[in-house]
């Protein structure tokens, strides 16, 4: 089942875990690349207003960079 077909509840909590996961992955530089992702790609046109917290964004940013740091550091 797709995020866009869930409960709000259901959404706020799958959409927050897929960003995570896109975040831990090292592909993206801030929330903002997380967002328009989810938005785009996966369909998922209200994801703005899911994430729309200063704690969920500070969260992406600080995954987001943690996974390219460590990415840098296995690449030396």
């Amino acid at each position: 089942m797709a995020i866009r077909d869930l409960t709000k509840s259901e959404r706020l909590r799958a959409a927050i875990a897929e960003a995570r996961k896109l975040a831990d992955s090292g592909a993206y530089h801030d929330y903002t690349d997380i967002e328009y992702v989810l938005r785009f790609d996966q369909g998922l046109a209200d994801v703005s207003a899911l994430l729309d917290s200063q704690a969920i964004h500070r969260d992406l940013n600080c995954r987001c960079a943690d996974a390219r740091e460590k990415q840098t550091l296995v690449a030396v």
